[in-house]
C-alpha cells in the first residue's frame, strides 16, 4: 500500500509538472495551485502566500492574506475537511484577513504587533509555541518558534514530506528586518541557526516561504545559510557593500539573500567571538631533497601571512631517521609565532582495515606516545604539550597511556568520560568538521555544521590533513578559515589555551 501511495504522489507531481501546475481555482484575488500532494498554494494579487496543508483527516490554512473576499468560502471549496487557521506571525499581509475565522493560532509574541485585523478581530486567539503539533490524520505539522522577522514568528514543519512553511521569518529572497518592534540581529542569526540544524538532521528540504510568486519554487538549507552570513556581517559592520532602502534602511547582499535593516543596528558585534585550536595532523619528512611536502611549506606560508595561529601533529617515525634538514625545518618552524607542534603517534594508520596504534594495547600505546615525546625532544629540541589522536578509534587503554606521560598538558578528543579519567589534564572534546569524508575539505558542509547544530560552541579545534589537499580541496580550506576569521574566532596554539586554562 505504502508503494502505491508513493508512485501515486509521484504520479501527481510529474502531471503537476507537465501541465505547468495549473490552477484548481482563481477569481480577481487569488490563484489556487496544488504543488505538493496535499499542499495547495494561494498566491494572491498582492503577491502574498496562503497555504493549504491537507492530510486525511484535517487541514490546515497557513495565514490568511491582506484582503480576500470570501476567504473561508474559497477554502471550503478547496478541501471539505476539518479546518484550523493557522499565522506564520502577526503582520497585515499575512494575518490581515482573519476576520471570516472563529479562531485562529498565533504566536503570544505578535499579540504585541499594532494592526488593526487584530485590534477588530472578535474570534478567538489561541496560542502556538514552540512544540505544538497538529495532527491531520496521515500528516503532522510541527512547530518550531523562529523570532527575527517578528518577535513570534514561528515555522510550520512537516518532517515526513521534508517541507516547512516559514512564512516571512527568512524573506522569500529578500528579509525585512528594518520593521518595528526592532529585533536584533543575533537572535535572528539563531532561529537561522536552528533552522539549519533541523533541515540537516531532519532531511527538511524545502521551505515554502511568505511570498512565493516572485520564487515560484520552494528555497533551500543553502539560502538559510546566505541570510545567516548576511546577518553576520551586519552585526559584525561589514556593511560596505550595502545600499539604501527607503528614507531610513539599507539592503546588504550575499549570494541568494537579501537583508534590509536599520543602519544604526550595523557593527554592534553581540555575536561572542569563538576560540578555536587548528589541529593539522600528519607531519613528516619530505622525498628526496625536499625536507616535508610542498603542501606542507604552502600551509606554514599561509599561516603566516594571513596571521592565524595552528597545531601541527608530529607523526613519531618521520623523526626516528636521519633526516637533518627536516629537524631543520621543524626548529624553524616551530619559531614562527602562531606555530606549534604536538604528538600525533608513531605510525598513521593508512587503511580502514588495519589496526591503529591507539586501539592496541596497554604497553604499545604508552610506547609510543613516549617514543615520540623523546625523538621531538631529542632530535629537533621541542617539547609536545598536548596530544590527538589519528581518525582511527581509541580503546579502554588509551586514557591509561595518556596519564604516563608527564609532559602531556591537552589532548584533542579523547577521553569520553573526563570525570573518571586517569588523565588529568585540559581535554578539548569539540571537534568541528571540515573533511567530509577525511583529507577531504568541503566549505558548504562545514558551513552548515557550524552555522547549525555547532553555533553555541564556544571552544573547538578543527582538524584537517593538509598533505592531502590537492589545489581544489586548499581552497575549500581557505573559505573555511576566511569564514571564521570573518567571525571574528580567535585563532589559539596549545600554549595560548593552556595559559588561559592557568596551566
Amino acid at each position: 500500500m505504502k508503494r502505491l501511495i508513493f508512485f501515486a504522489q509521484l504520479l501527481l507531481l510529474t502531471v503537476l509538472a507537465m501541465r505547468g501546475a495549473e490552477p484548481v481555482f482563481s477569481n480577481e484575488d487569488l490563484a489556487a495551485t496544488v504543488i505538493e500532494p496535499g499542499v495547495t498554494v494561494l498566491e494572491t494579487s498582492d503577491k502574498t502566500t496562503l497555504y493549504l496543508v491537507e492530510g486525511d483527516s484535517a487541514a490546515v490554512l497557513i495565514d490568511t492574506g491582506t484582503s480576500i473576499k470570501n476567504l473561508d468560502k474559497i477554502v471550503e471549496r478547496l478541501t471539505s475537511l476539518p479546518l484550523k487557521v493557522l499565522l506564520t506571525h502577526g503582520h497585515p499581509d499575512h494575518a490581515g484577513n482573519i476576520s471570516p475565522f472563529s479562531e485562529i493560532y498565533m504566536h503570544h509574541a505578535d499579540t504585541v504587533l499594532d494592526t488593526r485585523a487584530l485590534k477588530e478581530y472578535k474570534g478567538r486567539i489561541l496560542p502556538l509555541a514552540e512544540g505544538d503539533s497538529f495532527q491531520l490524520g496521515n500528516r503532522r505539522i510541527d512547530v518550531a518558534h523562529i523570532p527575527g522577522h517578528t518577535p513570534g514568528s514561528v515555522a510550520f514543519i512537516d518532517y515526513a514530506n521534508g517541507m516547512a512553511f516559514t512564512g516571512d521569518a527568512f524573506g522569500s529572497g529578500q528579509l525585512w528586518m528594518q520593521l518595528l518592534p526592532q529585533i536584533p540581529m543575533s537572535t535572528l542569526i539563531e532561529s537561522c541557526g536552528r533552522m539549519i540544524e533541523l533541515m540537516a538532521a531532519k532531511g527538511v528540504n524545502k521551505l515554502y516561504v511568505g511570498h512565493y510568486p516572485y520564487l515560484k519554487r520552494p528555497l533551500d538549507i543553502d539560502y538559510l545559510t546566505d541570510v545567516n552570513i548576511t546577518a553576520r556581517m551586519i552585526d559584525a559592520g561589514d556593511t560596505s557593500a550595502s545600499a539604501p532602502f527607503g528614507n531610513d534602511a539599507r539592503i546588504l547582499r550575499h549570494g541568494t539573500a537579501e537583508i534590509v535593516y536599520r543602519p544604526e543596528v550595523a557593527g554592534i558585534k553581540t555575536l561572542k567571538p569563538k576560540t578555536l585550536l587548528l589541529k593539522l595532523d600528519d607531519v613528516h619528512y619530505g622525498k628526496g631533497t625536499q625536507a616535508v611536502p610542498p603542501r606542507w611549506e604552502r600551509l606554514v606560508s599561509y599561516i603566516v601571512e594571513n596571521g592565524i595561529h595552528a597545531n601541527l601533529g608530529i607523526i613519531g617515525f618521520s623523526l626516528d631517521s636521519d633526516r637533518n634538514d627536516y629537524f631543520d625545518w621543524l626548529r624553524r618552524t616551530a619559531a614562527i609565532e602562531g606555530i606549534e607542534f604536538w604528538n600525533h603517534g608513531y605510525n598513521n594508520r593508512m587503511g580502514m582495515d588495519e589496526q591503529g596504534e591507539f586501539e592496541t594495547s596497554f604497553d604499545n600505546q604508552q610506547r609510543v606516545l613516549h617514543l615520540t615525546d623523546s625523538l621531538a625532544t631529542a632530535k629537533a629540541g621541542l617539547h609536545l604539550r598536548a596530544w590527538g589522536p589519528h581518525w582511527t578509534d581509541c580503546n579502554q587503554y588509551t586514557d591509561s597511556a595518556l596519564s604516563t606521560l608527564k609532559s602531556l598538558e591537552l589532548i584533542f578528543a579523547h577521553p569520553t568520560q573526563p570525570e573518571i579519567s586517569l588523565y588529568k589534564g585540559v581535554a578539548i572534546p569539540f571537534n568541528l568538521e571540515m573533511e567530509y569524508p577525511f583529507h577531504n575539505p568541503v566549505y558548504r558542509q562545514f558551513l552548515i555544521n557550524y552555522l547549525g547544530r555547532w553555533r553555541n560552541i564556544d571552544t573547538f579545534y578543527l582538524q584537517g590533513h593538509p598533505n592531502s589537499w590537492d589545489d581544489a580541496r586548499w581552497q575549500e580550506f581557505k573559505k573555511i578559515i576566511q569564514r571564521l576569521q570573518a567571525d571574528g574566532v580567535q585563532f589559539l596554539t596549545i600554549s595560548e589555551y593552556l595559559s588561559r586554562q592557568n596551566i
